[in-house]
């Protein structure tokens, strides 16, 4: 084939499709085999009932069982990778589960009727079809305005500009090695790329096709050109290589997904600062949920290269880039039509044409979601105003004045109706949902906990239609009810309430599953105890809250740059502060700064000379107790130690946890 070496791939790639179609005929339809199978092994144990010691229906009876065991299990791959079930390689191993599964997603997947811009309901599958590829055709598509991005306004936005080293480090030769682990980091049952090809096939045929492949993806990191073939897949390298310096390029407050930062930090920062919201005689102050999407005429695309020449990027990764950005979207409708839209337009800078990268979540138009707080007076929502308008034309995100709330302090109330005139918002209450918990002024309660047994209660009626084993129901409750679990206890204290009635629900789905009747065997503190101690495993949720609480204030005590620590003393206040062990000083000793001639206003620092403590004389009886039990200071910085390495939840779960003896029939489970 001539061309280049990536168009030689994708064409062989292509002309090999056939080949596997004529194979699929004639290995014959799976679960049609499978039935075949089954016969014929049942034919030959009912010959077997009559000679039973025939050593030719032995050996045969042997053969059909390899056949109908290779048979099932092909079957059952075909049916989990339509089913995408991942919990079931611990559970059930049923087919009519899988068939379930298969009909249910097939169902929620398709799209029946639609109701288009003009209120017109469209039921044909052709009408809808179009509709879909209409749609998109006028968001992604179509004229946009041209907007003249200046570089230099971007450059005091950036928070890191990359270094030589750094720059140098990106733009290095891919490997062979980094080709291939690209490879075979796919897990096997992840859903194939648009080629219809995954990654169980490109592990099989390596030896074969390995070399072209790496020739083909070298030609693409050296020449910055993407065939439109190969431009829907998703390409592993170029976030790996990017993985280096994500980090120092993302803003801090962006921890979701960056390695070295944790979620339940913002969700922390946001109760906090909505801590007391609805008290009055505090500050006045609101907050904003922005809801931002695109208009469906005459929206602009996000234009990324502008950015990456912002940062520093360099060729040859900037042409990557480039061409990734060229971004093809697919939509798939209703019975299995599919069409691909060109979705990007150039945007000017400085009289240069670059790609645009247009981002949609969920099949729909691109929808973003943020809150924000400020100060509840007129100029500092003007301000905030100006900057989402300033926003809106360089990316073409619109807030949604239908959508977008603004939440206002029990003391701001008195402003509310210039605030909302200014910003044309809805008005909205807490609590507030943010990263899928509730934002919330006070503490939390059963009622708040709702959405969580909301969802717990879904997922158990999702799972109604399968007819799950004891082993597949307690596999669910492990991966999926527990990750409910997990979120909620990482960030809230949960109410004792509300743990008792989600292992109630967690219960009743254990011994009833489906069926009206059913009562507990065994008593739930047993279930939750380890298999060795004579348990099934399931982790108790009071004692996983506290562990998961516990994780926060290592996390406060280790870091020495936490406000707990005194330090030189330059931050704390020597009288109010409770760095003493009898706590605020004034408040035990009301007349302390009197009759210690230290002022009320004094920092700890002024006790402090030479990391030692220098206090003045102190003749009154009473504030002499100060002095008897101060902290002993040592030379050097302190330093706390995790026992057996760093902090591990899992250990912590482990000590708040009930205890029980091992029992004797554990070590048969694992065999000799």
């Amino acid at each position: 084939i001539e061309g280049t070496s990536l168009y030689a791939v994708t064409r062989k790639l292509r002309a090999l499709k056939p080949v596997f179609r004529t194979l699929r005929k004639k290995k014959g339809d799976i679960s049609v085999n499978v039935k075949l199978a089954a016969e014929f092994l049942a034919t030959v144990q009912q010959l077997l009932q009559i000679d039973k010691h025939n050593s030719l229906l032995l050996r045969l009876e042997k053969c059909c069982k390899l056949v109908f065991f290779k048979a099932t299990k092909l079957e059952q791959v075909m049916l989990q990778q339509r089913a995408k079930i991942q919990w079931l390689k611990g559970g059930d191993q049923c087919s009519r589960i899988f068939f379930r599964k298969v009909a249910m997603r097939r169902a929620s997947k398709r799209v029946f009727q639609i109701i288009n811009e003009d209120g017109h309901t469209l039921t044909t599958q052709e009408d809808v079809v179009n509709e879909f590829v209409s749609f998109y055709q006028r968001l992604l598509g179509g004229d946009r305005r041209r907007e003249f991005i200046d570089l230099r306004y971007l450059r005091p936005w950036a928070r890191h500009v990359l270094t030589q080293e750094e720059s140098q480090a990106l733009v290095q030769s891919v490997t062979r090695e980094e080709i291939k682990d690209a490879f075979f980091d796919i897990a096997e049952d992840k859903a194939p790329g648009p080629d219809g090809y995954s990654s169980v096939f490109y592990k099989a045929a390596w030896p074969v096709i390995g070399e072209e492949m790496i020739k083909a993806i070298l030609e693409f990191f050296t020449t910055g050109r993407l065939l439109k073939q190969v431009n829907t897949t998703i390409l592993a390298l170029i976030p790996k290589r990017l993985r280096l310096v994500l980090d120092k390029l993302i803003s801090p407050s962006q921890n979701a997904f960056v390695p070295g930062r944790s979620i339940g930090d913002n969700i922390l920062l946001a109760q906090e600062l909505f801590a007391g919201y609805n008290r009055q005689g505090l500050p006045m102050r609101c907050a904003l949920k922005l809801i931002c999407g695109r208009h469906t005429t005459r929206s602009n695309g996000i234009s990324l290269v502008p950015c990456y020449n912002c940062l520093d990027f360099r060729a040859p990764l900037l042409d990557g880039l480039r061409s990734v950005s060229l971004l093809l979207c697919s939509r798939f409708a209703s019975m299995g039509t599919s069409r691909f839209l060109q979705g990007f337009q150039g945007v000017k800078t400085r009289g240069s044409d670059v790609p645009v990268l247009v981002r949609s979540d969920n099949g729909g138009p691109a929808v973003d979601m943020t809150s924000s707080l400020c100060k509840a007076d007129v100029a500092s929502v003007r301000v905030f105003r100006h900057g989402l308008d300033e926003f809106a034309k360089l990316s073409g995100l619109h807030a949604n004045p239908q959508k977008s709330q603004l939440i206002l302090s029990r003391s701001a109330q008195d402003v509310r109706e210039q605030l909302l005139a200014a910003l044309h918002f809805q008005e909205g209450h807490l609590p507030l949902r943010y990263l899928g918990l509730p934002l919330l002024a006070s503490r939390l309660s059963i009622s708040d906990c709702k959405p969580l047994l909301l969802k717990i209660d879904s997922r158990i009626k999702g799972w109604e239609s399968i007819q799950l084993s004891f082993a597949g129901r307690l596999q669910l409750i492990k991966s999926v009810l527990m990750s409910l679990n997990v979120y909620w206890a990482m960030a809230f204290i949960l109410p004792k309430g509300v743990i008792r009635e989600v292992e109630k629900k967690m219960r009743t789905f254990l011994w009833k599953g489906n069926s009206a009747v059913g009562y507990p065997k065994v008593a739930w503190s047993v279930v939750c105890k380890p298999i060795e101690e004579g348990g099934q495993g399931i982790r108790d949720i009071l004692a996983l809250n506290k562990a998961l609480m516990s994780r926060h204030l290592w996390n406060v005590i280790q870091n020495n740059q936490s406000s707990i620590w005194i330090g030189d003393g330059e931050s704390f206040s020597l009288w109010h502060d409770p760095w003493h062990s009898l706590g605020s000083l004034i408040t035990r000793f009301p007349r302390g700064p009197g009759r210690t001639n230290i002022p009320e206003a004094a920092k700890l620092s002024a006790v402090l000379v030479d990391g030692d403590w220098s206090w003045p004389p102190i003749m009154d009886l009473e504030c002499i107790e100060i002095l008897h039990v101060l902290p002993i200071i040592h030379n050097g910085s302190d330093s706390i130690l995790w026992r057996g390495g760093g902090f591990s939840t899992k250990a912590v779960y482990d000590i708040f946890r009930n205890h029980g003896p091992k029992v004797g029939w554990y070590s048969l489970l694992l065999g000799p």
